[in-house]
């Protein structure tokens, strides 16, 4: 087995950035905390032999007790009964004495640390010396001074790899004593207090750039109304460039992939495959493809806010928001992560060290509007929303995409409030919480962020909507109806049409025929397949399965009452198998997402129930 180098560090000090330099695997970055909720790994090879890279999750301390701490710790004492290992403990330059106390007291524990120093530049920059010479010899271990995403110091520290050893006695901090990891947690901190004092230089008056120039912006951020205000604004301003910038690459998309139909079906052979192409496949991924566009634009923007470090000040600046609610600013980054995918934000609930609390944050996680919604949201709202709709001269259609994202965090706010009232409650002292510097986003990091996130989308939908496409035209295309029948008499003969009025008259009361109701089953596979099916059967039944055309279909066929049912539906239930099972994962049975999946059917069916009925009135 390989040598291990073990990456460990509290969050912000670019452990994930040098793991990428290091091994050149395509991780995420992102500067708030808790990005790294599972260790990655990779191999790195120098003239010394063949290393395994492994970059473990945030950790602030031997002492703590979240459950990303505990993953750490429990691959580190496995790992050191095993094999060599040298653990590189990755500090921040210009927090470092907050940061060496870990490796402190990794050493202490009997592991073999080297200490990195990253961020170097920055330090630099603020006038921040550093003696690596005497810092080593205050602190009894070897200390390297790089900057990871400037690619400076990283020959030296490969070429320290070697120093990787056997460490069979280490003490395993997962079982050992409470006391005694505070007693080590206690001295390692004066340790690496004394000896920042002697080796770090800070200049005496206050020149540090990058330090000052965060603090004058968080005068403005952490204002008590500026602050919200801005909040508000910026996440009004991703949601308002979704259509402005989105809309004309998706219709661009749409009319490209209706011509490839229309240019293959007549070169097609026999009478079956020009429907299981055009209409099953194309169809289907035509549908979700076109949002491509859409879904980029939120990642990039988000990504941009992750990178900025925005995201952890936004964070704390909720926290006292969220106390009512029983919730704190640890669930921010959890429910964040949520909007792009509920299965990172019940993954990045791991950081909440209260196990009630993360509960509560793994059940809530999909009440968040994540793009897998974004179709289903676009496709209804391009349907029923005139683009003339410009309240206070601001896209209508933005508005209302605005509000559902409102709408989601209100109804988790709502449940959280409920949930004071059970066993799941139990008030928590102000998290600590730690800012970095504002950055300029890295343009290449930006990139594969986004390049990575739609590609997982694409790929992920389009299989999805491969196999169901294929089987929804199988469905709806057989038993044949007799020949020369108009599609639509086809479609309701066949078992499709059977299988969709078996379970219409449960979707009957929120305004749902056989075809929506068969979308909403489908839609349990991935939420944006709904869009597909609706596209497949929209084909089948002898129409373009465009956009537009689906519009159209909804608006004729269906109305604004059953348009709203969906909204309310999509924007509440549980459509999402992956997600299900990754909450049977984190909670390690089935008990809680059934009790999610259940309670979010009725509370969605209920909602869809009376804002179907309500609009019908009104109407």
């Amino acid at each position: 087995m390989s040598p291990a180098v073990l990456l460990a560090g509290r969050p912000n000090t670019g452990k994930t950035t040098l793991f990428n330099a290091l091994t050149g695997l395509r991780q995420r970055v992102a500067n708030f905390a808790g990005c790294t909720v599972e260790r990655a790994e990779g191999l790195v090879r120098v003239a010394g032999g063949e290393f395994e890279v492994v970059d473990l999750p945030g950790t602030f301390s031997i002492s703590s007790g979240s459950q990303d701490e505990s993953i750490a710790f429990s691959f580190l004492a496995q790992a050191a009964a095993s094999r060599a290992l040298l653990v590189l403990c990755v500090a921040e330059a210009s927090n470092l004495a907050n940061d060496a106390a870990l490796a402190c007291a990794l050493k202490a524990a009997g592991y073999p640390v080297l200490l990195v120093v990253n961020m170097i530049d920055e330090a630099r920059l603020n006038g921040i010396e550093i003696d690596a010479a005497a810092l080593s010899r205050e602190l009894g271990m070897p200390v390297h001074l790089i900057s990871a995403r400037k690619r400076q110091g990283l020959g030296e520290l490969r070429a320290a790899f070697k120093q990787v050893s056997d460490c069979p006695r280490a003490l395993d901090l997962e079982g050992a004593p409470r006391e005694r990891l505070e007693e080590l947690h206690i001295c390692a901190t004066r340790r690496a207090e004394a000896a920042c004092l002697k080796a770090v230089r800070v200049p005496g008056r206050p020149i540090l750039k990058t330090i000052s120039r965060s603090i004058r912006v968080d005068r403005w951020l952490f204002h008590p109304l500026l602050g919200p205000l801005a909040l508000a604004l910026t996440l009004f301003l991703v949601f308002q460039s979704l259509f402005a910038l989105g809309e004309p690459a998706k219709d661009w998309l749409a009319a490209l992939m209706d011509s490839a139909s229309l240019w293959l079906r007549p070169h097609l052979p026999g009478s079956l495959l020009p429907g299981l192409v055009c209409d099953g496949f194309i169809a289907g991924f035509s549908a979700v493809a076109t949002f491509v566009p859409q879904i980029a634009i939120l990642f990039l923007l988000i990504g941009a806010l992750e990178q900025s470090g925005y995201l952890p000040r936004a964070g704390a600046m909720v926290d006292r928001a969220l106390r009512p609610f029983g919730l704190d600013g640890k669930v921010f980054i959890p429910f964040l992560s949520s909007f792009a995918c509920a299965i990172p934000g019940v993954m990045a609930a791991r950081t909440i060290p209260n196990e009630k609390r993360r509960l509560t944050a793994v059940l809530l996680c999909p009440l968040m509007t994540c793009s897998a919604r974004l179709p289903v949201y676009a496709l209804i709202i391009a349907a029923f929303v005139s683009p003339a709709f410009r309240p206070l001269g601001l896209d209508g259609r933005a508005v209302v995409m605005g509000g559902l994202y409102v709408f989601g965090v209100l109804t988790a706010l709502l449940i959280a409030l409920a949930l004071r009232w059970t066993s799941l409650y139990e008030a928590q002292p102000m998290p600590v919480t730690v800012l970095p510097p504002y950055r300029l986003p890295k343009p290449s990091e930006l990139a594969r962020y986004v390049w990575t996130r739609c590609w997982h989308f694409i790929s992920r939908a389009g299989r999805v909507i491969f196999m169901l496409s294929l089987l929804l035209w199988a469905l709806g295309s057989f038993p044949r109806a007799p020949k020369g029948s108009a599609p639509s008499v086809q479609i309701e003969q066949s078992l499709l049409g059977r299988a969709g009025r078996l379970v219409e008259p449960v979707f009957r009361p929120i305004g749902y025929d056989w075809k929506i109701s068969v979308g909403v089953l489908s839609s349990l596979a991935a939420r944006e397949v709904f869009v597909g099916t609706m596209g497949s059967l929209t084909a089948m039944s002898g129409r373009a399965a465009t956009t537009e055309e689906l519009a159209r279909t909804l608006q004729r066929d269906y109305g604004l009452p059953t348009a709203v049912s969906l909204l309310l539906f999509f924007a509440v239930a549980l459509q999402c198998v992956s997600t299900i099972a990754i909450v049977r994962r984190e909670t390690g049975g089935w008990k809680w997402p059934l009790i999610q999946f259940a309670c979010l059917f009725v509370l969605a069916y209920a909602l869809s129930f009376a804002g179907y009925h309500l609009t019908k009135f009104l109407v």
